[in-house]
Protein backbone atom coordinates (compact mmCIF):
# COMPACT_ATOMS: atom_id res chain seq x y z
CA UNK A 1 0.00 0.00 0.00
CA UNK A 2 1.70 3.29 -1.03
CA UNK A 3 1.33 6.27 0.86
CA UNK A 4 0.49 9.96 -0.56
CA UNK A 5 0.59 13.03 0.70
CA UNK A 6 -3.44 13.25 1.14
CA UNK A 7 -3.25 10.13 3.43
CA UNK A 8 -1.17 11.80 5.79
CA UNK A 9 -3.49 14.99 5.72
CA UNK A 10 -2.97 17.94 3.52
CA UNK A 11 0.32 19.77 4.02
CA UNK A 12 1.55 23.38 3.71
CA UNK A 13 4.02 25.96 4.87
CA UNK A 14 6.43 23.83 6.01
CA UNK A 15 5.19 20.63 7.08
CA UNK A 16 5.09 17.12 7.05
CA UNK A 17 3.15 14.38 8.78
CA UNK A 18 6.02 13.82 11.35
CA UNK A 19 7.52 16.12 14.13
CA UNK A 20 9.99 14.44 16.07
CA UNK A 21 12.77 11.50 15.83
CA UNK A 22 14.35 8.88 19.09
CA UNK A 23 18.29 9.37 19.40
CA UNK A 24 19.73 6.24 21.18
CA UNK A 25 22.92 7.94 22.35
CA UNK A 26 26.36 4.77 22.36
CA UNK A 27 29.73 5.29 23.76
CA UNK A 28 30.62 5.44 20.33
CA UNK A 29 28.86 8.49 19.65
CA UNK A 30 31.49 10.44 21.40
CA UNK A 31 33.51 9.84 18.45
CA UNK A 32 31.53 12.63 16.45
CA UNK A 33 31.91 16.47 16.50
CA UNK A 34 30.44 19.91 16.90
CA UNK A 35 30.37 20.13 12.82
CA UNK A 36 28.31 16.17 12.79
CA UNK A 37 26.06 17.60 15.30
CA UNK A 38 25.14 20.66 13.47
CA UNK A 39 25.14 18.95 10.14
CA UNK A 40 22.62 16.41 11.64
CA UNK A 41 20.31 19.32 13.00
CA UNK A 42 20.26 20.77 10.05
CA UNK A 43 18.86 17.82 8.38
CA UNK A 44 16.42 17.01 10.83
CA UNK A 45 15.12 21.03 10.07
CA UNK A 46 15.05 21.13 6.60
CA UNK A 47 13.00 17.35 6.80
CA UNK A 48 10.40 19.39 9.40
CA UNK A 49 11.09 17.85 12.47
CA UNK A 50 11.54 19.65 15.33
CA UNK A 51 11.89 17.89 18.28
CA UNK A 52 14.18 15.11 19.38
CA UNK A 53 13.47 12.74 21.99
CA UNK A 54 17.09 11.71 23.92
CA UNK A 55 16.56 8.38 25.08
CA UNK A 56 18.22 8.31 28.20
CA UNK A 57 21.41 10.53 29.82
CA UNK A 58 22.67 7.16 31.67
CA UNK A 59 22.59 3.88 30.48
CA UNK A 60 23.76 1.56 33.38
CA UNK A 61 26.94 2.72 34.27
CA UNK A 62 27.29 4.56 30.99
CA UNK A 63 26.85 8.59 31.65
CA UNK A 64 26.38 10.46 28.67
CA UNK A 65 25.47 13.90 31.25
CA UNK A 66 29.22 14.12 32.12
CA UNK A 67 30.63 12.68 28.63
CA UNK A 68 32.82 14.80 26.04
CA UNK A 69 33.00 14.39 22.56
CA UNK A 70 36.57 13.33 21.44
CA UNK A 71 37.42 16.76 20.31
CA UNK A 72 34.49 19.33 20.86
CA UNK A 73 33.42 19.51 24.53
CA UNK A 74 30.79 18.34 26.47
CA UNK A 75 28.34 16.04 24.63
CA UNK A 76 24.84 17.29 26.15
CA UNK A 77 25.85 20.45 25.47
CA UNK A 78 27.22 20.44 22.20
CA UNK A 79 23.98 18.29 21.52
CA UNK A 80 21.58 21.21 22.55
CA UNK A 81 23.39 24.14 21.11
CA UNK A 82 23.11 22.35 17.87
CA UNK A 83 19.06 21.84 17.91
CA UNK A 84 18.75 25.68 19.75
CA UNK A 85 20.10 27.27 16.16
CA UNK A 86 17.81 24.75 14.41
CA UNK A 87 15.04 25.27 16.54
CA UNK A 88 14.95 21.97 17.43
CA UNK A 89 13.59 20.81 21.01
CA UNK A 90 14.57 17.93 22.97
CA UNK A 91 13.04 15.68 25.33
CA UNK A 92 15.79 14.72 28.02
CA UNK A 93 15.51 10.91 28.53
CA UNK A 94 17.13 10.28 32.14
CA UNK A 95 18.22 6.94 33.57
CA UNK A 96 17.85 3.67 31.70
CA UNK A 97 18.39 0.56 33.31
CA UNK A 98 19.67 -2.54 31.60
CA UNK A 99 18.11 -4.82 34.36
CA UNK A 100 14.61 -3.06 34.41
CA UNK A 101 12.91 -6.08 32.06
CA UNK A 102 14.47 -8.15 34.64
CA UNK A 103 13.27 -6.51 37.73
CA UNK A 104 9.79 -7.30 36.60
CA UNK A 105 9.69 -10.39 37.61
CA UNK A 106 9.78 -9.26 41.07
CA UNK A 107 7.33 -10.10 43.36
CA UNK A 108 4.83 -6.48 43.74
CA UNK A 109 6.40 -5.56 46.61
CA UNK A 110 9.84 -5.80 45.91
CA UNK A 111 9.06 -4.24 42.55
CA UNK A 112 7.26 -1.03 44.13
CA UNK A 113 10.91 -1.30 46.35
CA UNK A 114 12.75 -1.41 43.01
CA UNK A 115 10.56 1.42 41.44
CA UNK A 116 11.12 3.77 44.37
CA UNK A 117 15.26 3.36 44.05
CA UNK A 118 14.43 4.08 40.39
CA UNK A 119 12.61 7.28 40.95
CA UNK A 120 15.63 8.19 43.71
CA UNK A 121 18.46 7.43 40.53
CA UNK A 122 16.29 9.25 37.91
CA UNK A 123 15.71 12.32 39.96
CA UNK A 124 19.06 12.58 40.76
CA UNK A 125 20.22 12.95 37.20
CA UNK A 126 17.30 15.07 36.57
CA UNK A 127 18.58 17.62 39.28
CA UNK A 128 21.76 17.70 37.64
CA UNK A 129 21.24 18.40 34.22
CA UNK A 130 18.44 20.74 35.16
CA UNK A 131 21.44 22.50 37.49
CA UNK A 132 23.44 23.03 33.98
CA UNK A 133 21.03 22.53 31.22
CA UNK A 134 17.52 23.82 32.81
CA UNK A 135 17.46 27.07 31.23
CA UNK A 136 18.68 26.20 27.90
CA UNK A 137 16.21 26.70 24.78
CA UNK A 138 16.84 23.21 23.26
CA UNK A 139 15.56 21.70 26.48
CA UNK A 140 11.63 21.13 25.87
CA UNK A 141 10.79 17.90 28.46
CA UNK A 142 11.44 14.81 30.28
CA UNK A 143 11.70 11.18 28.70
CA UNK A 144 11.01 8.02 30.94
CA UNK A 145 12.82 5.53 29.56
CA UNK A 146 11.23 3.01 30.96
CA UNK A 147 9.22 1.48 28.58
CA UNK A 148 5.51 0.04 29.72
CA UNK A 149 4.68 -3.21 28.33
CA UNK A 150 1.10 -5.21 28.16
CA UNK A 151 1.93 -8.36 29.96
CA UNK A 152 3.96 -7.17 33.62
CA UNK A 153 1.29 -5.04 34.13
CA UNK A 154 -2.12 -6.25 34.15
CA UNK A 155 -2.89 -7.41 37.40
CA UNK A 156 -4.60 -4.39 39.37
CA UNK A 157 -2.21 -3.72 42.14
CA UNK A 158 0.65 -3.86 39.74
CA UNK A 159 -1.51 -1.00 36.72
CA UNK A 160 -1.97 0.98 39.86
CA UNK A 161 1.83 0.59 40.92
CA UNK A 162 2.61 2.21 37.44
CA UNK A 163 0.07 4.91 37.55
CA UNK A 164 1.46 5.94 41.07
CA UNK A 165 5.23 5.20 39.65
CA UNK A 166 4.64 7.66 36.55
CA UNK A 167 2.65 10.36 38.93
CA UNK A 168 5.27 10.52 41.51
CA UNK A 169 7.65 10.94 38.96
CA UNK A 170 6.25 13.64 37.25
CA UNK A 171 5.82 15.35 40.07
CA UNK A 172 9.39 15.10 41.26
CA UNK A 173 10.42 16.63 37.92
CA UNK A 174 7.73 19.14 38.49
CA UNK A 175 9.52 20.43 41.85
CA UNK A 176 12.58 21.32 39.72
CA UNK A 177 10.74 24.64 39.37
CA UNK A 178 9.81 24.35 35.24
CA UNK A 179 6.18 23.11 34.30
CA UNK A 180 8.12 20.78 31.39
CA UNK A 181 6.08 18.14 29.82
CA UNK A 182 6.80 14.29 30.57
CA UNK A 183 6.71 11.37 28.20
CA UNK A 184 7.64 7.99 28.26
CA UNK A 185 6.65 4.90 25.85
CA UNK A 186 4.71 1.74 25.69
CA UNK A 187 4.52 -1.38 23.05
CA UNK A 188 2.40 -4.50 23.02
CA UNK A 189 3.27 -8.17 21.75
CA UNK A 190 -0.15 -9.59 21.77
CA UNK A 191 -0.34 -10.44 25.71
CA UNK A 192 -3.24 -8.15 25.53
CA UNK A 193 -6.09 -7.92 22.90
CA UNK A 194 -6.06 -4.76 20.83
CA UNK A 195 -9.11 -3.68 22.95
CA UNK A 196 -7.18 -4.94 26.30
CA UNK A 197 -4.66 -2.94 25.33
CA UNK A 198 -6.10 0.12 24.29
CA UNK A 199 -8.04 0.35 27.38
CA UNK A 200 -4.39 -0.13 29.47
CA UNK A 201 -3.63 2.96 28.00
CA UNK A 202 -6.80 4.63 28.71
CA UNK A 203 -5.97 3.68 32.03
CA UNK A 204 -2.76 5.20 31.78
CA UNK A 205 -3.45 8.43 30.06
CA UNK A 206 -6.08 8.96 32.77
CA UNK A 207 -3.74 8.39 35.79
CA UNK A 208 -1.36 10.90 34.62
CA UNK A 209 -0.72 14.04 32.60
CA UNK A 210 2.44 11.91 30.84
CA UNK A 211 2.59 12.16 27.44
CA UNK A 212 2.54 8.56 26.32
CA UNK A 213 4.03 7.16 23.14
CA UNK A 214 2.98 3.88 21.95
CA UNK A 215 5.59 1.25 19.43
CA UNK A 216 3.97 0.67 15.86
CA UNK A 217 5.90 -2.99 16.81
CA UNK A 218 6.39 -3.35 13.11
CA UNK A 219 10.65 -3.63 13.74
CA UNK A 220 9.74 -6.30 16.34
CA UNK A 221 8.17 -8.43 13.55
CA UNK A 222 4.39 -7.43 14.55
CA UNK A 223 2.48 -7.88 11.26
CA UNK A 224 0.07 -5.25 9.73
CA UNK A 225 -2.58 -6.35 9.82
CA UNK A 226 -2.30 -7.36 13.69
CA UNK A 227 -0.85 -3.63 14.13
CA UNK A 228 -3.77 -2.15 12.51
CA UNK A 229 -6.32 -3.68 14.73
CA UNK A 230 -4.05 -1.88 18.16
CA UNK A 231 -4.26 1.38 15.93
CA UNK A 232 -8.02 1.34 15.20
CA UNK A 233 -8.34 0.30 19.28
CA UNK A 234 -6.64 2.81 20.57
CA UNK A 235 -8.34 5.42 18.61
CA UNK A 236 -11.69 4.38 19.47
CA UNK A 237 -10.34 3.92 23.33
CA UNK A 238 -8.34 6.63 24.15
CA UNK A 239 -8.27 9.25 20.67
CA UNK A 240 -9.59 11.37 22.32
CA UNK A 241 -6.30 12.02 24.20
CA UNK A 242 -3.60 14.54 22.57
CA UNK A 243 -0.86 13.06 24.84
CA UNK A 244 -1.35 9.44 22.69
CA UNK A 245 1.08 9.57 20.29
CA UNK A 246 2.43 6.62 17.72
CA UNK A 247 6.32 5.52 17.24
CA UNK A 248 7.29 4.77 13.75
CA UNK A 249 9.73 2.12 13.64
CA UNK A 250 12.31 2.58 10.88
CA UNK A 251 13.97 -1.03 11.43
CA UNK A 252 13.55 -4.95 11.02
CA UNK A 253 14.82 -7.31 13.71
CA UNK A 254 17.14 -9.43 11.55
CA UNK A 255 18.17 -11.81 14.51
CA UNK A 256 15.46 -14.51 15.89
CA UNK A 257 14.69 -14.89 19.58
CA UNK A 258 15.92 -12.48 22.04
CA UNK A 259 19.15 -10.93 20.32
CA UNK A 260 18.60 -8.19 18.28
CA UNK A 261 19.85 -6.78 15.03
CA UNK A 262 18.21 -4.00 13.44
CA UNK A 263 18.72 -3.44 10.05
CA UNK A 264 16.39 -0.13 8.04
CA UNK A 265 13.50 -0.55 6.55
CA UNK A 266 13.08 0.10 2.34
CA UNK A 267 11.02 2.82 0.85
CA UNK A 268 7.91 0.71 0.54
CA UNK A 269 7.89 -0.66 3.86
CA UNK A 270 8.39 3.44 4.73
CA UNK A 271 4.95 4.15 2.98
CA UNK A 272 3.13 0.71 4.45
CA UNK A 273 4.16 1.67 7.93
CA UNK A 274 3.14 5.72 7.52
CA UNK A 275 -0.72 4.18 5.75
CA UNK A 276 -1.42 2.62 8.92
CA UNK A 277 -1.59 5.89 10.74
CA UNK A 278 -3.56 7.76 7.84
CA UNK A 279 -4.22 11.19 9.69
CA UNK A 280 -4.62 10.39 12.76
CA UNK A 281 -1.53 10.56 14.72
CA UNK A 282 0.20 13.44 12.86
CA UNK A 283 2.85 16.24 13.20
CA UNK A 284 3.51 16.54 17.07
CA UNK A 285 1.42 12.92 17.56
CA UNK A 286 4.06 11.24 15.42
CA UNK A 287 7.75 10.20 16.24
CA UNK A 288 9.92 8.15 14.30
CA UNK A 289 12.50 5.72 16.01
CA UNK A 290 15.51 6.43 15.26
CA UNK A 291 17.84 8.93 13.99
CA UNK A 292 20.32 6.06 13.30
CA UNK A 293 18.12 4.49 10.95
CA UNK A 294 16.87 7.70 9.71
CA UNK A 295 20.45 9.05 8.47
CA UNK A 296 21.95 5.46 7.65
CA UNK A 297 23.03 4.41 4.23
CA UNK A 298 23.66 8.34 3.31
CA UNK A 299 20.71 9.38 4.71
CA UNK A 300 18.29 7.03 2.48
CA UNK A 301 15.15 7.48 4.29
CA UNK A 302 15.47 11.11 5.06
CA UNK A 303 15.99 12.02 1.48
CA UNK A 304 13.20 9.68 0.63
CA UNK A 305 10.81 11.53 3.12
CA UNK A 306 12.08 14.73 1.90
CA UNK A 307 11.00 14.33 -1.74
CA UNK A 308 7.60 12.33 -0.86
CA UNK A 309 6.70 13.07 2.23
CA UNK A 310 7.55 16.85 3.01
CA UNK A 311 6.31 19.60 1.30
CA UNK A 312 8.37 23.14 2.42
CA UNK A 313 6.56 25.20 0.08
CA UNK A 314 2.82 24.52 -0.20
CA UNK A 315 2.84 22.52 -3.87
CA UNK A 316 0.44 19.98 -4.63
CA UNK A 317 0.73 16.61 -2.75
CA UNK A 318 2.67 14.34 -4.79
CA UNK A 319 1.81 10.42 -4.57
CA UNK A 320 4.99 8.35 -2.90
CA UNK A 321 6.08 5.92 -5.55
CA UNK A 322 4.71 2.44 -5.60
Amino acid sequence: MAATLCEAGELTGRNGPVKGIFYQPWKADLSLTRSDWERRMARLHKDGLDTLYLQWLRHGETDFLNAHLKKDGPFIQVLLDAAATRGIGIYIGLFSDPEYFHSLNLSTAKLNNYLFKLREKTFRIAVEFHARYGKHAAFQGWYLPEEVDDLNWQPAARTKLLITHMHLMGQALKSLGQQKPVAFSSFFSGALSPGAFAQFCRQLLEGTDAFMLVQDGLGGRMDISTTRRYHESLLRTAGEFDRLCWIMELFNDELPGPAFRGKTIESKEFNERIAVVHKNFMGKRLTLFSLRYWLDGNAQLSEYYRRHFFNPVGKEPVKAPH
